[in-house]
């Protein structure tokens, strides 16, 4: 393959990705409360996500080791790497709630933090 086709095909790559982006409808799926929200996968052997949104609950774990719940399923951070890893190539945005409020939207002011004694 010459160099010249190997930039075709690269630049015809590129299109293609820009033209799937523009069609690309901004509408995320949240999972009711009371339904699943991640599923496992025999295929991937991993558990994947149902929808673009998920509530979960961070704890640690008797060795101090970081465990992510999700409805009453609890992963490992290794296992919760592996969902994530679904959307590779995605981008994502993480909101710290307290736990009774994960299921709210909260309000979302862009700026500096205000000093907490740190």
């Amino acid at each position: 393959m010459t160099d010249a086709a190997i930039l075709e095909l690269f630049n015809d790559v590129i299109e293609a990705q820009e033209k799937l982006a523009s069609k690309y409808d901004d509408t995320l799926i949240e999972i009711p409360l009371g339904k699943p929200q991640i599923r496992y996968s025999e295929g991937s052997d991993q558990w994947v996500p149902r929808g673009d949104v998920l509530r979960c609950h961070l704890d640690d774990d008797e060795a101090g080791e970081l465990v992510v719940r999700v409805d009453d399923q609890e992963l490992s951070l290794r296992d919760f790497g592996r969902l994530l890893r679904t959307f590779a190539g995605w981008g994502m945005r993480i909101a710290f709630v307290p736990e009774e409020r994960v299921a709210d939207q909260p309000e979302i002011v862009v700026g500096e933090p205000r000093d907490r004694g740190e």
